[in-house]
C-alpha cells in the first residue's frame, strides 16, 4: 500500500495552508496521491521458509516514511505510531480509545479534563506525568495554539486543556496527531527526539536505506509477539515484489498497475485491503459571471442542471472494472462510512444518457458546449484513463472535453491555490475519523481558516450556518445531525461536486502473515502477528 496516498497536495500547497492560517492538521490529513507502475512478468522463487519469526521486514515506497531523525508527514504512518503513543488513539475502524489517558471528561463546554495512565515508562526510563503532556503540546504541537488557550496541570495524573471555543473535535485532533514526547529530552546523535512510551524504540537506521526498531520489554500494554521490525526502502516496483516473493521482506507497499490480476492469483501473497478513505469526484467552477473559462459569457457548470446532466451522463462501472481493477467501490458523497459525518441517505444520481440530454436542452445547451478537465496525468496511468474515459463519456450527450494534462504541483497550483478551473477531477482522501474537517475545507465558503480546498467557490448560506454550529456543537448526535443535514445540501440539492468512487487502498504480505487493516492506514507492528 501507498501510505503518501490520497490528496494531491504538495509541499508548496502545505506551506500556503500554513501561511494562511489554515489548520496543521491539514498537514497530516491531507496527502499525494500516488501512482506506481510495473511491468514484466511476476516471477516465483521459492519462498525462504527461514525467517525468524521475532523479526518482521516491510519494504516501503519512499525513504521519507522512514526517516528517523525527526517527526514528518510521511513517517507518521510507519515509525511514529510505533515509537509514540498519545493521550489517546484511533483502533482499526477508526474509533477512539483510551491510551496514555484512561478517561476524560468535559466539566464544561470549554474544558477538557484527562485522567493520566500510572506506571509508564519512556524509553529512557523516566516516568510519564503531566508535565510531559504539556511539554509536547507546547513544544510539538503548534497546530493547537489557535484551539487550545490554557493548559493547567491538577496533579501529576490529571491535566487540563481550556479552549477558545466549544471543540467537539479535540479527540479526534488527539488521536491524529497528539503524539506524547519525554519532557527530559536529552540530545541525542544528529538530532534525534525519538524517545516515547511506544512498543518499540529507535534502534538503527542508514538514511536513504533502512530503520530498524527494537521492541520496548517495559511497554505499559501486553509485550509485542516482534522483537525487531525494519523498514527497508525498495523504490523499484519489481524488486519490491520479487523480495517478498523470495521471502526477503514480509510485508510490501504497493498500488494498483497491470500486474494485480497476476498478483491476487499468486498462492504465496496476500493482498490485504484497507477500509476505502480516498475519493474520487468531479468539481465545477459554480461562478456565474467572471468565471474561468467563460468570462464574458454564462459559465455552464454554474447551472445546476447542467451539473446533474454531467452527473448523469458518466456510468462509473468501467472506471472501476479498468483503471482500477475493481479495486474501488462507488461513491456517493465526500466521506466513505467509516467518517464521522456520513450521510447513508445520500445516493448516487442514476445514469441516465437520455436524462442528461434533456437536462442540456432545458439549459439550452441541446447541441452541448465545450469545456476544459483539468487532470493529474504526470505519473499517473490509471487517472490518465479515467479522464479519457470520463471524457468519452461526456461527448455522448454533446459536452466536449478538452483534457488539460498537469503534474501534481501545477495541479494544486491551478487549482487548488488559484482556483482557475472550469471543471477537474481528482482523488482525495482523509486519514482522519472526523467529517467535520472535509467539511470546512471543501462545502464551507471560501474564507479565513475554511474552504481552503473549495475549488470552484461554492457558497450556500444555509450550509455555512450549519458548519459553524458544528464546529462547536459538544453533543455528538446533534452535530452528526447537523454535518449528515449540511452535506446532503451541498450534494444532493446543489450537486457541487460529482462523486465517483471510493478506491480501496491495499498492501502485500507474505501468506505467514496476519495483518489486520487499519482504517488510519498506519502500520502498527505490535498488532502484527506470525501464523
Amino acid at each position: 500500500m501507498n501510505l503518501s496516498i490520497l490528496l494531491h497536495i504538495d509541499v508548496s500547497m502545505l506551506k500556503y495552508m500554513q501561511k494562511n492560517r489554515v489548520n496543521k492538521k491539514i498537514i497530516f490529513t491531507c496527502f499525494i496521491l500516488m501512482l506506481l507502475l510495473c511491468s514484466g512478468c511476476i516471477t516465483n522463487p521459492n519462498i525462504n521458509n527461514d525467517i525468524k519469526n521475532d523479526t518482521l521486514i516491510v519494504g516501503v515506497l519512499s525513504a521519507d516514511t522512514i526517516y528517523p531523525l525527526n517527526i514528518t508527514n510521511s513517517n507518521f504512518w510507519t515509525l511514529i505510531p510505533n515509537i509514540f503513543d498519545g493521550l489517546v488513539e484511533f483502533d482499526e475502524k477508526f474509533h477512539i480509545i483510551p491510551a496514555l489517558a484512561v478517561s476524560w471528561n468535559n466539566p464544561d463546554s470549554y474544558t477538557w479534563r484527562f485522567y493520566l495512565r500510572q506506571g509508564v515508562k519512556f524509553h529512557n526510563g523516566d516516568d510519564f506525568i503531566a508535565e510531559d503532556v504539556r511539554f509536547s503540546i507546547d513544544t510539538f504541537h503548534s497546530s493547537f495554539d489557535t484551539i487550545i488557550r490554557e493548559i493547567n496541570i491538577v496533579d501529576n495524573y490529571t491535566i487540563e486543556f481550556k479552549t477558545f471555543e466549544p471543540n467537539p473535535s479535540l479527540l479526534e485532533r488527539l488521536a491524529h496527531v497528539g503524539i506524547i514526547v519525554c519532557k527530559n529530552i536529552t540530545e541525542q546523535p544528529e538530532g534525534q527526539k525519538m524517545i516515547g512510551t511506544g512498543s518499540y524504540k529507535l534502534a538503527d537506521y542508514e538514511i536513504n536505506m533502512y530503520t530498524t526498531l527494537e521492541r520496548f520489554d517495559k511497554y505499559w500494554r501486553e509485550k509485542p509477539e516482534i522483537k525487531t521490525a525494519m523498514f527497508r526502502v525498495i523504490k523499484d516496483d519489481e524488486e519490491r515484489l520479487h523480495a517478498l516473493l523470495s521471502g526477503n521482506i514480509d510485508i510490501a507497499e504497493y498500488n494498483i498497475d497491470n500486474k494485480i490480476d497476476q498478483i491476487m492469483q499468486e498462492e504465496n501473497i496476500t493482498l490485504v485491503k484497507y477500509p476505502p478513505l480516498s475519493t474520487y469526484i468531479i468539481g465545477f467552477d459554480m461562478r456565474k459571471n467572471r468565471s474561468y473559462a467563460f468570462p464574458d459569457d454564462m459559465n455552464p457548470t454554474a447551472d445546476l442542471r447542467v451539473r446533474k446532466a454531467i452527473y448523469q451522463a458518466i456510468d462509473i462501472t468501467p472506471l472501476i472494472h479498468g483503471p482500477f481493477k475493481d479495486l474501488a467501490q462507488p461513491a456517493s458523497q465526500f466521506l466513505t462510512p467509516y467518517i464521522f459525518g456520513y450521510n447513508p441517505e445520500i445516493e448516487r444520481l442514476p445514469y441516465n444518457v437520455t436524462a442528461s440530454k434533456q437536462l442540456l436542452a432545458d439549459t439550452g445547451y441541446k447541441d452541448g458546449f465545450d469545456i476544459v478537465m483539468d487532470c493529474i496525468i504526470e505519473g499517473y496511468e490509471y487517472n490518465e484513463e479515467n479522464c479519457h474515459l470520463i471524457s468519452q463519456q461526456l461527448s455522448k450527450v454533446g459536452i466536449h472535453v478538452t483534457i488539460n494534462n498537469l503534474s501534481t504541483t501545477e495541479f494544486n497550483r491551478k487549482v487548488v491555490r488559484e482556483r482557475n478551473t472550469s471543471m477537474y477531477l481528482v482523488g482525495w482522501g482523509t486519514i482522519s475519523g472526523d467529517g467535520g474537517f472535509a467539511y470546512d475545507l471543501f462545502i464551507r465558503s471560501v474564507g479565513e481558516n475554511v474552504g481552503g480546498l473549495n475549488s470552484g467557490y461554492y457558497s450556500n448560506a444555509e450550509v455555512d450556518r450549519l458548519g459553524i454550529k458544528a464546529s462547536k456543537e459538544m453533543d455528538s448526535e446533534k452535530r452528526l445531525q447537523l454535518l449528515q443535514q449540511g452535506f446532503k445540501i451541498s450534494l444532493v440539492d446543489d450537486v457541487m461536486v460529482v462523486p465517483l468512487f471510493s478506491q480501496e487502498l491495499f498492501t502485500l504480505t507474505a501468506k505467514n502473515i496476519k495483518l489486520i487493516p487499519r482504517a488510519d492506514l498506519r502500520i502498527i507492528v505490535k498488532d502484527i502477528r506470525f501464523i
